[in-house]
């Protein structure tokens, strides 16, 4: 217990240090850009394209009524959906696990992990696990109103981003293995899942349809156009959740060795799926902040056999190795995590954004953003929103997917320095066309990757 309290104060200080003190990273001004819209009455797939399904943007509405869209109210919102989840661990571990001093330490182990795994940004993965945890809490209730409500839920985590179906699989799964000797209440159970995620997923996109919306741009957040990354990514990712969860082969080792036991064991079969299902997501992107998604199902499986073949069976090895094995996570954080937010202070960056919002002429129709301090934006002409606390909520082109033409036209150009090395190497008649009868001003960073150049016609 003396551990678990440390470990529930390292995460606590962990969030807290990244709410206030991180670097406003870009992609939050991007969500968040998202957010502002649909508080502006736009509709998705209608008025601006996202990449993603949209209901953590919808989510995100009402805490941004109350406390607005910058870096730290994005993050304690997301912080409050991590410790959410975290409650929803816990009561899952419980149902699997006797000790309970084990549940609240595995708990705790979930939070602080989830400051190395992109912690310090604003992800969509809180808003997925929201959902799939509530869909497996439902679904294990053996009744029919419950499975409906696992449906419902299935399609909501789907509905916050796309790799939330993998719980759909999940859920069917489980009543595979509850029913698989009864047919007929495993059709009849399955029946009433796939009609609960049906009919929400009628109403949700219905709503879209009748605001204009058409089913070929919805079907646009699907990723197909992604350069996937294959078993490479999947392998990089894997690396990524065993620096989280060193003790996962130790898991396997007993799966292996006591298989003739545990194989009758409907949740572990169900963990080791959703860690091996949603691993998958690395194929399309090995980012870090995926691996919140095989996570909790690493930290259930290793947790139930700690607690099986440690505690239980007296095996004081297993536990110590398993204590020892928060080391490892905790280290990588605070080498490279802390390193981070004391190296990319907020001020120095909004002095820098400031810089480049004065430089740029008022009324200009068209700004062309590629900086890793300024973008990333493709939502509806939102590139840049980290200028949007300075007025210039509109005319930036995004970065995501800019046409020539468009890129051409523009009337101001704001570029790092490693962007404007490639244009002059890969695309110099595009540079002859920024810098021809444009000042150049340079702004300065301590960040050198921040360095920004603005190309304006402002004197």
């Amino acid at each position: 217990m003396r551990l678990v309290k440390l470990l529930f104060l390292a995460a606590c200080l962990s969030f807290g240090l990244a709410i206030f003190c991180s670097a406003e990273n870009p992609d939050i001004y991007y969500y968040m850009g998202c957010v502002r819209l649909l508080m502006e009455g736009k509709v998705p797939f209608v008025d601006f394209h996202i990449g993603y399904t949209p209901l953590s943007f919808y989510m995100a509405c009402l805490p941004a009524r109350l406390f607005g869209t910058g870096n730290t109210a994005a993050l304690s919102f997301e912080t409050f959906m991590s410790f959410i989840n975290a409650g929803l661990i816990y009561y899952l571990l419980r149902k699997n696990v006797r000790d309970k001093a084990l549940c609240l330490f595995s708990t705790a182990f979930y939070l602080i992990s989830l400051f190395f795994l992109d912690g310090m940004c604003y992800v969509l993965e809180p808003f997925i696990m929201f959902w799939g945890l509530l869909s497996l809490i439902a679904v294990q209730k053996d009744r029919l109103w419950a499975v409906l409500i696992a449906g419902v839920c299935s399609f909501m985590a789907f509905w916050s981003k796309q790799y939330g179906l993998g719980f759909l699989v999940l859920n069917m799964l489980i009543l595979f293995l509850s029913f698989r000797r009864d047919w007929l209440a495993l059709a009849g159970r399955l029946t009433v899942l796939i009609a609960g995620f049906a009919v929400t997923a009628c109403v949700m996109i219905g709503m879209l349809l009748k605001q204009g919306a058409t089913l070929s741009n919805i079907m646009k957040f699907s990723g197909a156009s992604y350069e996937k990354f294959g078993f490479w990514g999947m392998l990089e990712g894997t690396g990524y959740l065993l620096l989280v969860a060193p003790l996962l082969p130790v898991t396997v080792f007993l799966i292996a060795k006591h298989f003739k036991s545990l194989r009758e064991e409907k949740f572990l079969i169900v963990c080791v799926c959703g860690i091996l299902g949603f691993m998958l997501a690395t194929y399309v992107r090995p980012y870090l902040h995926y691996i919140q998604l095989p996570l909790p199902f690493a930290i259930l499986l290793i947790t139930i056999l700690v607690d099986r073949y440690g505690i239980q069976a007296g095996n004081q090895r297993l536990v110590k190795w398993f204590k020892a094995s928060v080391i490892v996570p905790i280290c990588i954080m605070v080498v490279i995590d802390y390193y981070f937010i004391f190296h990319n202070e907020r001020k120095a960056v909004n002095e820098v954004a400031a810089q480049v919002a004065g430089i740029i002429p008022t009324g200009t129709d068209h700004v062309y953003v590629s900086t890793r301090l300024l973008c990333i934006g493709n939502v509806n002409r939102y590139g840049a929103p980290m200028l949007h606390k300075y007025g210039m909520s509109n005319g930036f082109i995004e970065e995501g997917e800019p046409l020539r033409e468009i890129i051409m036209d523009a009337g101001c150009y704001v570029i790092d320095t490693a962007k404007l090395e490639f244009l002059r190497t890969e695309e110099p008649e595009l540079l002859k066309h920024i810098e021809k009868g444009r000042k150049k001003t340079r702004i300065d960073c301590r960040d050198k990757r921040f360095v920004t150049i603005v190309f304006s016609n402002q004197d």
